[in-house]
């Protein structure tokens, strides 16, 4: 009660509450999350997956561009995407990933994700074939599934 005492006094002198207040763009909303100081990504999560129904392990966020995704394969570690290198690591405290809430987050939800070779040629003939296939992953952002073509049919036609 005293640290809480502390607090209120602290953030009443310096004019705002020490609480981080996030908004997140999902599914053509916003929502805005109050977390703790030492809150963790995967507690957002949580928050977004308890409150707008979408699975941990299929929502993909979007901040200052970078990708947060809690993949289940990963083991519920956090795998961030910068465009250019992949890291896995634990849950890391929003702080530390300078989540601070002075720019929204985009959640989307994952649809499909696959492994694709990566090679070329013409005629029927390879020419070239790499020795590592490239990730890929579809993500619907602000979308509503519901007004979406059957899943089975699109990915028919992206195999």
């Amino acid at each position: 009660q005293r640290q809480w005492a502390v607090r209120v006094a602290w953030s009443a002198c310096c004019g705002f509450f020490a609480m981080p207040n996030i908004e997140v763009i999902i599914k053509k909303n916003t929502a805005s999350l109050s977390l703790d100081d030492d809150a963790k990504l995967g507690d957002l999560m949580k928050k977004l997956s308890s409150e707008h129904g979408i699975e941990i392990s299929k929502q993909v966020l979007l901040y200052k561009c970078q990708e947060f995704r809690m993949p289940t394969y990963e083991q519920g570690k956090l795998v961030i995407y910068d465009g250019q290198q992949r890291m896995v690591m634990e849950d890391q405290r929003l702080a530390d990933l300078k989540i601070d809430g002075a720019e929204p987050l985009v959640c989307g939800e994952l649809q499909d994700e696959w492994l694709e070779e990566v090679k070329w040629g013409a005629f029927g003939q390879t020419l070239y074939e790499a020795d590592y296939m490239n990730h890929r992953e579809f993500v619907i952002f602000n979308g509503n599934p519901d007004s979406l073509p059957a899943l089975e049919a699109l990915n028919l036609s992206l195999r």
